[in-house]
């Protein structure tokens, strides 16, 4: 403002200690020398003396270096203004110490009432301007969302703020409205209320260039006598406004800091209460509580599981509690509770406890007794565990300590001892050393393995028995780790050609100093019970040949005897057909009944006796058996094949029983008139599939029931080494899929049909 060529408000070094306090230490000489020599750059412009402005920028190196070391020295960066105590740091060195330094050096190159001009246009800077830049990198740096309403109620906040400002300070013209003052107080109260420090220190700054352009134009309510009174009047108001709500704003700030620390705390105390609580169901820990006055006890729900008890089960009195410990325990539980009232010290201890179902269980306690200021116990507070499974471990591991000093003191002479056992053993069993020689075999072992125990002694397992497969070599190593291992069976395919199967375990033994001293071996050769398993089932092949056999007699007898006779009858009954009686009507009807039921007994002929199989082929007389079957049973039956080899009579015969079987349920159960049948072939196996569209079934009901039907499916198919797969479900259909092992044989020609 001229003539005196004072500033309101000069920006240049709250500029400059924004910058620096928002750029590494290492940049700052740099930054200053730019910033230094474009304020000497303006100042010569302005027609200062050299001399003056040497002062003027000895004053504003020394403010920069005030302010910004000492605000870094503070908050050891850039600082955060939200709460008064960080603004009053903030505000003692950039708002205080360092205009005082650059008033004190420029009081001496301007003239005039320069001293406090000087430091009110830097203390306002720095006041409103330094922070907002700071607010607003932050935002920046930071990145942080706010949701949009708040940023839309901003703009309004700053729009209405500049109307008003602007209405205020400019466009007031000459006459002076100092009211018009007290709108602004609104929005100010609005910016620090709702954006803190950097919506309060970016309301100032714009309130402070309205109000300057306002009085350097001469408008507005600060006109003073002389521009060094328009510029003081205007000074003092803005670091009025700018200080009251700058603490105004820190003071919300500090408030919602609080309200998030409290609401994170909160938080973060119920999510631990609530790991506390998982964690004591977890641990089997309940906690009680006991009021000594009134005699009543409060449980926590793991209190009363703890117990045996069912949730709000607990009589919540001491004598409840007294009644739920055994019997044997009470008067011990008893007097510690007591001496814990006397000494209020804590206290521990374990009882037993009956729950309803009779079953007991230890239960370990850690209580305190509270006590009031006259020193008499006030309340009892505790939680208990269930140790249960400690307690029967440590009883389990006492009674093994007593058998393993008993062992100890019969087995002082343990290796010999374990000799003499091993060789008079009635099973195969060797004891070896660490390197896989023998120590000790029994007579079984020799019997089994073919050699001389008087031979064998000090020789190595592996010379013995020079064929050993290696993963056995490997059970041994382990074993001499410390490991116990064992198989129920194992197949041994021997070099000479033989097959042995062998139950085996291996386990170390140790010295009487608990040094694995090697392994012990009992083996057991299981050959002969393998052998009789296969005997076994092959005694359950020729069962199902003898009922094939059985089942094929019947079938002969059935077709040349009662077939033959029902066929002469219907030939007698033709005969009297020819005499002129009134029965003539009568026989030709009783003629068609003979003739169905000869071919009916046909029918279960073949049933019984698949002859068609022997004369055409399992093809061919699968193919022909489902067109007969479909005829009776008036249903259409897809049968396909791709078979082109020769299937053997053996598989053919289980691949047809299975067949009929499924036929024969579909048509009884699956209310269908048309399915599908096919045989294929394929690498190594033939594919038998039936499938229906039906109502389908419950397999594993099926299974579980009395019916025969698909057991003997399956027994049948797992004679030949193949597999049955029943998919099936209600109201969706059944398919039936049969694998069996085959190795083609093709003939000269292709299977008929």
């Amino acid at each position: 403002m001229r003539p005196e060529m004072i500033w309101p408000l000069w920006p240049g070094c709250a500029f400059l200690v924004a910058v620096l306090l928002l750029t590494p230490r290492k940049v700052w000489l740099a930054i200053l020398v730019a910033g230094l020599a474009a304020f000497a750059l303006y100042d010569v412009q302005e027609g200062l003396p050299i001399r003056a402005t040497g002062f003027l920028i000895a004053a504003d190196f020394a403010e920069i270096l005030v302010a910004a070391l000492g605000v870094t020295y503070v908050f050891g960066g850039s600082p955060r203004l939200n709460s008064v105590k960080s603004l009053a740091k903030y505000s003692f060195f950039a708002v205080i110490l360092a205009p005082l330094s650059v008033a004190t050096v420029a009081a001496s190159a301007l003239r005039g009432d320069s001293w406090r001009v000087g430091f009110l246009t830097e203390a306002l800077a720095l006041l409103t301007l330094t922070p907002a830049i700071l607010s607003w990198a932050d935002i920046v740096l930071r990145r942080r969302k706010k949701p949009r309403v708040q940023y839309l109620e901003s703009a309004s906040m700053f729009v209405a703020l500049a109307i008003l400002s602007y209405v205020t300070f400019v466009a007031s013209g000459i006459e002076s409205q100092p009211i018009l003052l007290y709108s602004l107080v609104p929005f100010l109260l609005w910016a620090a209320l709702r954006f803190g420090i950097a919506g309060t220190s970016s309301s100032i700054v714009l309130v402070a260039l309205l109000s300057i352009v306002g009085a350097v134009h001469g408008r507005g309510p600060f006109r003073g006598e002389t521009p060094v009174k328009t510029v003081l009047s205007l000074q003092l108001f803005l670091l009025v406004a700018a200080s009251s709500f700058m603490v105004l704003a820190a003071v919300v700030e500090e408030h919602k800091l609080a309200e998030r620390a409290a609401r994170e705390s909160g938080e973060a105390l119920r999510a631990s209460e609530e790991r506390l609580r998982l964690a004591q169901q977890a641990a089997r820990i309940g906690s009680f509580e006991r009021n000594v006055r009134t005699g009543v006890v409060t449980w926590t729900p793991e209190m009363e599981l703890l117990y045996g008890l069912a949730p709000g089960r607990f009589g919540g009195t001491t004598a409840a509690f007294e009644n739920l410990v055994h019997p044997d325990d009470r008067a011990g539980t008893i007097e510690l509770v007591e001496a814990a009232l006397r000494t209020g010290q804590l206290t521990t201890g374990e009882w037993r406890v009956v729950w309803p179902d009779g079953s007991v269980h230890w239960i370990a306690g850690r209580w305190q007794a509270l006590m009031d200021v006259s020193g008499t116990p006030s309340r009892v507070v505790g939680a208990s565990m269930d140790v249960t499974d400690r307690k029967r471990a440590e009883e389990a591991l006492l009674q093994l300590n007593h058998t393993l000093e008993a062992q100890t003191a019969l087995l002082q002479s343990r290796e010999e001892l374990m000799k003499i056992f091993v060789k008079n053993v009635p099973a195969g069993v060797a004891m070896l050393d660490r390197d896989m020689r023998y120590l000790q075999v029994s007579d079984r072992w020799c019997a089994d393995y073919s050699i001389d125990s008087s031979q064998v002694l000090g020789r190595s397992h592996y010379d013995m028995l020079p064929d050993m497969p290696e993963h056995w070599k490997e059970v041994h190593r382990r074993s001499l780790a410390g490991e116990t291992l064992r198989a129920d069976e194992e197949r041994w395919d021997r070099k000479d050609g033989t097959t042995t199967w062998v139950r085996w375990e291996v386990q170390p033994w140790r010295k009487s100093n608990g040094i694995i001293g090697g392994i012990v071996i009992f083996a057991e050769d299981i050959t002969h019970r393998k052998r009789m398993e296969e005997a076994l089932s092959g005694m359950s092949r020729k069962l199902i040949e003898s009922q094939e056999q059985e089942r094929a007699r019947i079938g002969r007898e059935l077709h040349d005897d009662i077939n033959q006779q029902v066929a002469m009858l219907a030939v007698e009954l033709e005969r009297l057909q020819n005499d002129p009686s009134d029965a003539q009507n009568r026989l030709q009807e009783l003629r068609n009944q003979m003739l169905e039921l000869s071919n009916d007994v046909q029918g279960l002929s073949h049933e019984l006796h698949a002859s068609k199989l022997e004369y055409l082929g399992v093809v061919s007389g699968m193919r022909s058996w489902c067109k007969e079957f479909g005829e009776r049973q008036n249903m259409v039956i897809d049968f396909k094949s791709d078979v082109s080899s020769v299937v053997p009579f053996d598989i053919g015969i289980s691949l047809f029983r299975v067949l009929q079987e499924a036929l024969h349920n579909a048509s009884k159960h699956s209310a269908v008139k048309r399915m599908e049948v096919e045989l294929r072939e394929a690498p190594n196996e033939i594919h038998l599939i039936v499938t229906d569209r039906g109502k389908g079934f419950d397999v594993e009901a099926a299974i579980r029931g009395r019916g025969l039907g698909l057991t003997s499916m399956q027994e049948r198919v797992r004679l030949l080494n193949g597999s049955v797969e029943i998919q099936s479900k209600p109201m969706a259909g059944t398919t039936i899929h049969v694998r069996v092992p085959f190795r083609s044989e093709h003939s000269d020609q292709p299977a008929a049909g």
